[in-house]
């Protein structure tokens, strides 16, 4: 049945039986098991909720009021609102009704998408005899605003704004946590799905409370402060302000790609335990660092008689935790209680930070660095002030004139800008212009001028800029080390003072000591 739906059942060690595919696929199973739950428990109270001729006749009426309005959704869009308006369908006969706030439904109001709401409302009214309370229309009209639509002829895979602001907030995302999150789809996914309804939520007043705000702040400080310096430039593009509440939620999206990627991309410590019978005491110890130590993998309970060379070979164990002298192995062996007091947590915090502090060596070394990817022939500074258009041209020329990219760099780089404004413009003073890798030659690039009065990107608060990098990149994941060991330069106060004073032999030096990091 998952496979009829695109998606598919896999194991996962320690985990278990996971469900894997697109967001949609998951949206439209879930929507067909609504379906057929209605269909086959709702006679247990009486009544059935809807025939499939009902649904036919819902069908028809929302894709030809859509169809007469020229206001064209995607499937999945229409899907779920056929299935939104069931459930409406169900909760009018019960006579029961939510309530929306006059102030909330008078902006409702005012949109093209309440009055096709309202014509969808009446029809259905007339097919089937009820009466809708005031509010239902409202609730249609946010389904419509935080759906995605498409033009007539578009391909429904066609990138809307949304989209691509996303994916930049994502890459801008990546170079400040130094991860490739990239070629995450489901972070992607998940983030427009979750965007569309929250980007009308807050143009209409209508935000939700966070009840773990604080925990989320608390727990992802660093990622909340990268969200909030970073959402910018979707604030801008749809003129709303994202409130603490909402960056949570999105904060744990990001959390749980940073999740995905620990768990592919790093081994768990993988620890057995031993104890003189292998049944009661390491039992036992085994709850405790359940509870405890998620980062060790337990991969059994063994007595001392049963383990041998060939077992910790085979299963790659890190370490032998054990409540009984033992040392008879190669492998390190940390001597605990079954209860795990205070000198025995100590050993085990040790091993982890250990764990941890190796594997962010290894993340920092992925990629070349700064310093390699940005040699003082790329870097000009004291240059006169030029229109915008002609300094991304400057920048991009000394990247052509190394053969990382052509000439047509700088003019899809242009194109990004004046079709999405400034959002190249990460800080104050400082721009990183980019474009896709349709023209890059070379794996990857970087160049930066400093100029010394300043260009003009049009940018509200961080006009005039005063360097600008210019990123060249063939694959996404190449040039994560360099852009993080970039991110660690602008946000530090000195070094970026020390940008801006144009002297050269100070920035070539400030780029070498970040490029050790």
């Amino acid at each position: 049945w998952l496979e009829q739906q695109g998606l598919k059942l896999a194991y996962k060690k320690n985990k278990g039986f996971v469900i894997q595919g697109e967001e949609s696929a998951f949206r439209k199973a879930y929507a067909i098991r609504v379906h057929d739950y209605f269909q086959t428990h709702t006679h247990q109270i009486g009544h059935q909720l809807f025939s499939n001729k009902e649904l036919e006749q819902i069908r028809l009426s929302v894709t030809s009021i859509l169809l007469a309005a020229n206001y064209q959704l995607v499937q999945s869009a229409i899907d779920g609102l056929i299935y939104h308006i069931l459930i409406a369908i169900h909760r009018a006969n019960e006579k029961f009704v939510f309530e929306i706030p006059d102030k909330e439904y008078e902006k409702l109001k005012n949109t093209e998408q309440f009055r096709i709401a309202l014509q969808i409302q009446r029809k259905l009214e007339d097919i089937f005899q009820i009466h809708f309370p005031q509010s239902e229309a409202a609730f249609i009209t946010l389904h419509l605003l935080g759906a995605k639509t498409a033009e007539i002829g578009e391909l429904n895979h066609e990138i809307d704004d949304l989209e691509i602001l996303t994916e930049q907030l994502i890459e801008r995302m990546s170079g400040e946590l130094g991860l490739d999150l990239m070629s995450d789809r489901k972070l992607l996914n998940g983030l427009i799905v979750h965007l569309r309804p929250a980007i009308h939520r807050m143009l209409f007043d209508m935000t939700h409370q966070n009840p773990l705000n604080e925990e989320i702040h608390n727990q992802y400080r660093h990622i909340v402060e990268g969200i909030q310096r970073h959402m910018w430039g979707i604030e801008e593009n749809f003129q709303i302000e994202f409130t603490d509440d909402e960056i949570s939620y999105i904060t744990l999206h990001f959390a749980s790609a940073i999740e995905r990627i620990s768990a592919i991309t790093t081994n768990a410590i993988k620890v057995i335990l031993l104890c003189g019978s292998g049944i009661g005491t390491s039992q036992l110890l085994k709850s405790r660092i359940d509870h405890i130590y998620p980062e060790l993998e337990i991969v059994d309970a063994y007595s001392i008689y049963e383990i041998d060379e060939t077992l910790l070979r085979h299963e790659g164990i890190d370490y032998i935790i054990s409540t009984v002298p033992f040392e008879e192995s190669t492998v390190p062996v940390i001597r605990v209680t079954p209860f795990l007091n205070k000198d025995d947590r100590k050993q085990l915090n040790e091993i982890i930070n250990h764990a941890r502090e190796k594997y962010v060596n290894e993340v920092r070394g992925l990629g070349p660095t700064l310093q390699e990817v940005l040699p003082q022939s790329r870097v000009l500074t004291h240059q006169p002030t030029l229109a915008r258009d002609d300094a991304i041209k400057q920048s991009v020329s000394l990247l052509v004139k190394d053969g990382v990219v052509n000439d047509a760099y700088a003019d899809e780089i242009i194109e990004q800008l004046d079709a999405f404004g400034p959002y190249m413009v990460i800080s104050k003073h400082i721009a990183l212009i980019h474009a896709k890798h349709n023209h890059v030659n070379k794996s990857v690039g970087f160049s930066l001028i400093h100029f010394e009065k300043g260009v003009n990107f049009n940018h509200q608060q961080y006009d005039p800029v005063h360097i600008i990098i210019t990123l060249a990149t063939e694959q996404p994941q190449i040039h994560l080390n360099a852009l993080r060991q970039f991110s660690e330069l602008v946000m530090d106060d000195k070094a970026r003072q020390t940008l801006f004073s144009g002297h050269l032999p100070d920035i070539m030096s400030c780029i070498y000591k970040v490029s050790q990091h």
